[in-house]
């Protein structure tokens, strides 16, 4: 079973595409996956007299991609040629083809040494559910160290799960950083000890990245958990001008004009001056197991389950449960049956842990229906 199957690849083939190809080449190389070459023809800028010039222009382009790609023994698809605007139709080519991740090229650098996104990728950013791996242009392709800020929220959760889903396969260094900002001026009418609370609030932060770890399985997994003092965005970037890393991944949520998470406001400053190749998270993960195949194998370990329980066999039964969150973590009804195991087994800790667990998801799960709803509607608006 492929875990990454479908990698779209957008290009502009008027600019240097290296970076993405070897980016692609490399995730395709290590999950088997298969290259879908995309290009959008904006219809306002073609005309018919040259159109069919242009056309041939493209369609050659394209086929040297797909050459290259086939001398390097990736599986790849037969390019793609669109007519529209560009974020519309490949956000519509990537739900059409059920992608995993959508790998596009970066802007270049400012005067001022930012790193400045394009106009198409920083939109996908924005909107798309799929997330979206920028390969930074003109700078070496090194997928060997990977950094993941956290905030223990949702969004970061998503990225750390794909972060480590990387690291495995590609053999990463895996960096978990999470930053303190500690409060800095409080009015003087207040008789407080700055240095005393801040010391209190660090320790309660890294209490939090405690509890928030243990929710991953970081066996095997080359990593490191920092915790720095200050400024957000400005550790973030400091750590990947520090440590050089290839690979910074991310958590976003939201859209312009929408409340966002906390680290949804801190990836859109970070993305803007970033020096490395990054990826950004939202709603769905990049593994994501064929649903029919995924149905089929949660549906046998839970009804083994089930058997085992009506026997007693509870340890048993627990095994199979945990099978299937294995498979899918969200699958509510194993969830439920671990509670009531373990309900029965006298451990109330356990129990209350997966009631809390499935009322959790239950309101994630509507909270991503609204949210989802939310930006296909003003989508459809812009």
């Amino acid at each position: 079973m492929k875990l990454l199957e479908k990698i779209l690849v957008p290009v502009d083939v008027n600019t240097n595409s290296k970076a993405q190809m070897k980016t692609a080449i490399e995730i395709a190389r290590s999950y088997n996956s298969e290259i879908i070459l995309l290009y959008v023809v904006p219809e306002e800028v073609l005309h018919d007299e040259i159109r069919e010039i242009v056309m041939n222009a493209i369609s050659d382009s394209l086929n040297s991609l797909k050459k290259a790609l086939i001398i390097e023994r990736v599986i790849i698809s037969e390019p793609l040629i669109e007519f529209g605007k560009p974020v519309d139709k490949i956000l519509q080519i990537a739900t059409q083809e059920n992608v995993n991740l959508i790998l596009v090229g970066s802007g270049t650098r400012g005067k001022r040494k930012k790193f400045k996104l394009g106009t198409t990728a920083e939109r996908l950013i924005s909107l798309s559910d799929v997330p979206v791996w920028v390969a930074k242009s003109n700078q070496t392709t090194d997928l060997k160290s990977i950094l993941c800020p956290v905030d223990y929220s949702d969004p970061s959760k998503r990225a750390l799960k794909n972060a480590i889903f990387l690291s495995a396969k590609l053999l990463a260094r895996l960096t978990i950083l999470a930053v303190f900002e500690p409060i800095t001026y409080v009015s003087p009418r207040i008789n407080v000890n700055l240095e005393k609370e801040n010391a209190l609030r660090l320790k309660r932060f890294e209490n939090e990245m405690k509890e928030f770890i243990r929710e991953f399985d970081l066996n095997g997994i080359n990593h490191e958990i920092v915790i720095q003092t200050g400024i957000v965005d400005e550790k973030i970037l400091q750590s990947i001008k520090e440590h050089g890393y290839g690979l910074l991944i991310m958590g976003t949520n939201g859209r312009s004009g929408l409340s966002r998470f906390f680290m949804g406001s801190i990836t859109e400053k970070v993305i803007r001056e970033v020096p490395c190749s990054f990826i950004t998270t939202k709603t769905l993960d990049i593994i994501r197991l064929k649903l029919n195949n995924e149905i089929k194998e949660i549906e046998i370990h839970f009804r083994n389950g089930n058997e085992l329980f009506e026997t007693g066999a509870y340890a048993e039964a627990i095994n199979q449960y945990m099978i299937c969150l294995k498979i899918n973590d969200m699958h509510i009804p194993s969830i439920n049956k671990l509670s009531e195991v373990h309900r029965i087994l006298g451990d109330t800790a356990k129990a209350e842990h997966f009631d809390k667990m499935a009322k959790d998801i239950s309101a994630r799960l509507w909270d991503k229906k609204i949210e989802l709803e939310i930006r296909r509607h003003y989508r459809y608006e812009d």
